[in-house]
């Protein structure tokens, strides 16, 4: 077929077309149309919106890095860029130890729940299963003893013959028909309890339906523990505190002392986050305030995973007595959650 005859096929369908239904297509046209028109609209003004906001902070961290440029470049405000950016370092890693142990305790905690949930599982499982066996059991006695009654019905209507005969015969065609009902039901009974038993077998382990509140509890609040340890590492020469500072305010608005001060200080900064690992805190140590924190801990409301800050108000320190007496208590008046000490919300389970 050519291309004229194919224009000319269309010219006639469209004539063919009457004008109620010419109307109605350019209508449905208009408004796909505008639809469209308006979608597409929405969509420059989110571009537009994104664009917006990537420019404002690129110019934002470009007035940043300049900043920076020009402290690290003046003697007397160099050596505070680098005590500001050692401390914020410190920060980050508390964090990132902090993250470790959350992690390391939340994969614990699924691990053995899951155990128990699949355990749970295979249990209930199991004694569905001997029960549906002991029923099957008693299915396929049901279905032989039928089967043996049918039969037995079946040869006393084939004995049956003769005119003398015919009124039993009667009679004994009804009993077979009632036997072969029975024989049925018994046999549909045995094939749905197959069935049952066949869809239990295959039933799948349940999905994982994630941590219960308690654990999540005891988690954070461990997380807590560590976060106020980790505040008791680094109190030495307020390191902590000043890592806070460091993360909390512009690099402009900190200072350090003399350059020979700043020294001292970015060595004893380097020296604290050297010592970090999995074993600081010790364990044990976290393991002990967990406990603590938990006789005190309270929360907003029963589905509340993280405890209200009023509640873990401050840290006790253990001081060794100087006349030999054994270990006392110093209260800190410093709230690691209130103070949102090293991103501790972050790491948190919901």
């Amino acid at each position: 077929m050519t291309q004229d005859s194919e224009e000319l096929d269309r010219l006639e369908e469209r004539e063919g077309e009457s004008e109620e239904e010419r109307l109605l297509r350019l209508f449905r046209n208009r408004a796909d149309l505008k639809k469209a028109f308006a979608d597409l609209q929405k969509a420059l003004r989110l571009a537009e919106e994104r664009l917006a906001s990537q420019e404002a902070a690129t110019r934002r961290a470009e007035e940043r890095f300049h900043a920076i440029e020009q402290l690290l470049a003046q003697p007397g405000t160099g050596y505070t860029a680098l005590v500001y950016f050692h401390l914020r370092a410190l920060w980050r890693s508390c964090h990132d130890r902090l993250q470790a142990i959350s992690d390391e305790l939340r994969g614990r905690q699924e691990e053995r729940q899951r155990r128990e949930d699949l355990m749970r599982f295979n249990q209930e499982k199991q004694r569905q299963l001997a029960a549906l066996d002991q029923q099957l059991a008693q299915a396929k006695d049901e279905v032989d003893d039928r089967l043996g009654k049918r039969s037995a019905a079946r040869a006393e209507f084939e004995r049956a013959q003769g005119l003398s005969a015919y009124f039993q015969r009667r009679e004994l065609g009804e009993m077979l028909q009632q036997r072969e009902g029975e024989l049925d039901a018994a046999r549909l009974r045995l094939a749905e309890l197959q069935d049952r038993r066949t869809a239990v077998n295959a039933e799948p382990w349940p999905e994982f339906s994630g941590l219960d509140t308690a654990t999540k509890r005891e988690i954070n609040l461990t997380v807590i523990a560590a976060a106020q340890e980790l505040y008791l590492v680094f109190s030495t020469d307020e390191l902590a505190r000043k890592a806070r500072d460091a993360n909390v305010n512009t690099i402009e608005e900190m200072r350090y002392g003399s350059e020979d001060e700043c020294k001292v200080l970015i060595g004893k900064i380097r020296q604290a986050v050297a010592t970090l690992g999995p074993s600081r805190p010790r364990p044990e140590d976290i393991e002990s305030r967990a406990r603590e924190i938990t006789e005190d801990a309270q929360f907003r409301n029963p589905r509340e995973t993280v405890p209200m800050a009023s509640s873990v108000a401050r840290i006790d320190m253990l001081v060794r007595s100087v006349e030999g007496k054994g270990p006392r208590r110093i209260p800190l008046e410093i709230n690691v959650l209130q103070d949102e000490y090293w991103d501790i919300y972050d790491v948190f389970i919901p």
